[in-house]
């Protein structure tokens, strides 16, 4: 009985040397892995925190109806740390635009701020014909396609955001662009 146990012997010292490297295999892929889902939360970070910069920064230009349609940028401290992160630049499209008719303004609309007289207190006139009146308002409505583009600093992540406004214009600030 003494001879097979002595074969053994050496055959628990290579199981347990096989188990310690599949443990050794296994503690090292834990690792990479939980180094990668580290790495993509962080990532996914920086791109909200650049989406929201981005979002911060078109609120801030719709807020003032008289700069959307000049290209601006901003820069915005995310951390509240004094110093910007995110970089954002902001690029106005003119989609579309048109002279409002006297018509179709909303005289009687029980909400102040949605009535228009200020677009009715005159009328447009036809350009050559002297004290002809075509019934355009004096105002225009505009659709501006803003373009944002947001960058972050210590990361370099970048977003392109597309924001699609309508603005009430005065006639005359559309002349260059639609027929008055």
């Amino acid at each position: 009985m003494n001879a097979p146990m002595r074969r053994q012997r050496g055959a628990t010292l290579l199981v347990g040397l096989i188990m310690l490297v599949l443990l050794t295999l296994m503690a090292v892929t834990s690792f990479r892995l939980g180094k990668s889902n580290l790495q993509i939360v962080g990532n996914m970070q920086y791109r909200t925190e650049t989406v929201r910069a981005a979002e911060e920064a078109v609120e801030a230009a719709i807020s003032l109806p008289t700069s959307i349609s000049v290209a601006s940028t901003a820069n915005v401290d995310v951390n509240a740390d004094g110093t910007p992160d995110v970089a954002v630049s902001i690029t106005p499209v003119l989609v579309q635009a048109h002279v409002l008719t006297n018509a179709s303004l909303n005289l009687t609309d029980p909400d102040p701020a949605k009535r228009q007289h200020g677009c009715a207190l005159g009328q447009a006139q036809a350009f050559g014909v002297v004290g002809a009146a075509v019934g355009n308002s004096l105002c225009a409505r505009t659709l501006y396609d803003l373009r944002v583009l947001a960058t972050e600093a210590s990361t370099n992540t970048s977003v392109e955001i597309h924001q699609g406004i309508s603005v009430q214009v005065p006639a005359d600030s559309v002349c260059s662009v639609v027929p008055c």
